[in-house]
């Protein structure tokens, strides 16, 4: 920015009396000096009016029109209806020959395309005899712009997309931006958008799953147009969240950058980031971090990737001045690599021989072994999950759900729980898990494989045993079976059992092979599917995950089946006793 510019005073005759004023623009302008004649009648005494302009500029995802002025416009009214009306192209202006009295001066500032870009006003007195100065400030245009913005995803990757975006004002002011929504991609337009600085935030949806997101720093000006194009090729789930920050100010944008950053590191493993500022000018600076569009707060430095599922993601870094006036951002993109497969533990002494599993956990520790387990923390299926309701009790796994009716009502969300492995490349075998359920109306406790290794792309292959509790009970029970993928039609059935699965713990299971799925219970095989004779398959690997979850029932909605939410302020457990997988043997 360059120093602006003094303006001197001198006395002169009383027939050509001098008035000097100083205009400060914020747009950038070199100095020259131009003389113009106004209409004012010298006779009644007169002065001169000197304008000259200086500059700053700033920002990341910019206006379509310039914001540099090359052209002013200059109208003054003074006294006894005199005025005068000028035009420049450089920097200082001189008006002489003003008839002594108060002068209002309006200035307005124009680009290389003529389009008005700014305004100052200021008033002067003029006295016989003397010569003064008037500072006038011109500052951009207050009135409304355009915002366009479009986002993208790989066709057919969402079953359900939603976007969600919001602008925020530097004050915590926020706009919901409406999205229209296409088959793999959305839109927005808007010719209504305050001008100033403002934080974009994205979040990208498959149902109630954050898969993407992106936050951005975004200028708006009078009457002209921002756009914006964010290309989410690479999606994730679970996901995350977003929040906003604005810079109302013309200062130059703030030139971020994230030290420490890798391209990718291996599950469990973490990164120690930094945020760099090299044009903070000793200013007071606070930090917000995002990942996938989710807060993970605020400072200057943040670690990484400790309980990062294996995936693509994208870190965002958004820096703001204390005082509101500059703001910019970074963003770093990296992947979490697959871990490497644990060892399989010895599970004991055992008639005959002895069973080889590929994965086994009793639960005999004091907590969770996070080696082996990824505990839920994010959303998913309009609750939100927490380490605090998977734990280790009495040699068992608990998960505990929750409709505490304050908290609903407050976030819209359950309190559910969620558990995974850490592993995602497991294949054919035998899965088999001790389990209670619940019988308790409207929660689902549940066990399942899903595969989340191809970016951009739905669940890919996915076998389901699911509780429905409105199902359950002493004098009538069933269990429900699934086959999902993204490359084939869903396929379910119920199955009707003689028994009440929530009385005690029974060993439920699936056994995959090349051919077929079979679920059992006790060993003994309640369903059989068959590959050719079925619209879908398993041939990729995957994960193993429990959790247990509710929603609301509505007519025509997701909740239809489940008939949710049970009764409130009431913690529900599931319990697992062990679990094992023993690898397919032709």
């Amino acid at each position: 920015m360059k120093p602006q510019p003094t303006v001197t005073v001198k006395s002169i005759a009383f027939s050509a009396l001098l008035l000097m004023f100083l205009l400060l623009l914020a747009a950038l302008a070199a100095c020259h000096n131009d003389v113009l004649q106004g209409d004012a009648d010298p006779a009644a005494g007169g002065g001169t009016l000197r304008v000259s302009l200086g500059h700053t500029a700033a920002l990341s995802l910019l206006p379509d029109i310039s914001l540099d002025p090359v052209a002013y416009r200059l109208h003054g009214n003074g006294p006894a209806g005199q005025s005068f009306d000028l035009q420049t192209s450089r920097a200082l202006v001189v008006v002489e020959g003003l008839a002594a009295g108060t002068w209002a001066v309006t200035v307005d500032a124009f680009n290389g395309s003529g389009d008005h870009i700014g305004r100052g006003i200021g008033n002067a007195a003029v006295e016989a005899g003397m010569a003064g100065s008037l500072p006038i400030t011109v500052r951009p245009l207050p009135g409304p712009g355009t915002l366009e913005l479009t986002a993208e995803w790989p066709a057919g990757a969402l079953a359900a997309a939603a976007l969600d975006a919001r602008l925020i004002g530097y004050g915590g002011s926020q706009l919901t931006l409406p999205f229209e929504l296409g088959s793999h991609g959305a839109e927005f337009s808007s010719h209504d958008i305050g001008a100033g600085y403002y934080t974009l935030a994205l979040q990208l949806r498959d149902g109630e799953s954050v898969v993407a997101g992106a936050v951005e720093t975004v200028r708006i000006a009078e009457g002209a147009r921002t756009a914006g194009r964010f290309v989410f090729s690479e999606l994730n789930v679970p996901a995350a969240e977003v929040e906003i920050v604005i810079t109302p100010e013309l200062d130059e944008p703030l030139l971020v950058s994230i030290s420490g950053s890798r391209d990718s590191i291996a599950a469990g493993e973490t990164m120690q980031l930094e945020a760099r500022v090299g044009n903070a000018a000793g200013r007071e600076l606070f930090f917000a971090w995002y990942l996938n569009g989710n807060s993970l707060g605020g400072g200057p430095t943040v670690a990484l990737g400790a309980d990062l599922a294996a995936g693509s993601y994208r870190l965002d870094l958004v820096a703001y001045s204390s005082d509101g006036l500059r703001s910019g951002s970074a963003s770093h993109l990296f992947s979490v690599l697959p871990a490497a497969a644990d060892p399989a533990p010895d599970p004991g002494p055992d008639p005959g021989p002895e069973p080889v599993y590929d994965f086994i956990d009793t639960f005999e520790g004091s907590t969770v072994d996070s080696a082996k387990w990824r505990i839920g923390t994010w959303r998913e299926h309009g609750g939100q999950l927490s380490a605090d309701r998977v734990y280790v009790e009495d040699g068992k796994l608990v998960m505990v759900f929750e409709y505490d009716s304050d908290y609903y009502d407050q976030t819209g969300l359950f309190k559910s729980s969620a558990i995974q492995t850490r592993r995602d490349d497991f294949g054919y075998g035998r899965w088999e898990a001790r389990l209670k359920p619940t019988d308790i109306d409207g929660v689902l406790p549940t066990m399942y494989t899903i595969d989340w290794r191809e970016p951009g792309v739905r669940t890919r292959q996915e076998i389901d045993i699911e509780f429905v509790t409105v199902n359950i009970g002493d004098d009538y029970s069933e269990v429900h079976f699934a086959v999902h993928g993204a490359d084939f039609s869903s396929w379910a059935t119920q199955v009707e059992l003689p028994f009440n699965p929530a009385a005690d713990f029974h060993v439920w299971g699936f056994d995959i092979s090349p051919q077929r799925i079979q679920w059992f219970v006790e060993d003994i095989v309640l369903y059989e599917y068959w590959y050719d004779q079925q619209p879908g398959w398993i041939d990729a690997p995957y994960m193993l995950k429990f959790n247990f979850w509710s929603t609301k029932f509505e007519d025509g909605g997701s909740g239809w089946w489940i008939k949710g939410p049970p009764v409130a302020n009431t913690e529900i457990y599931y319990y697992i006793d062990w679990v094992r997988f023993t690898p397919y043997s032709p």
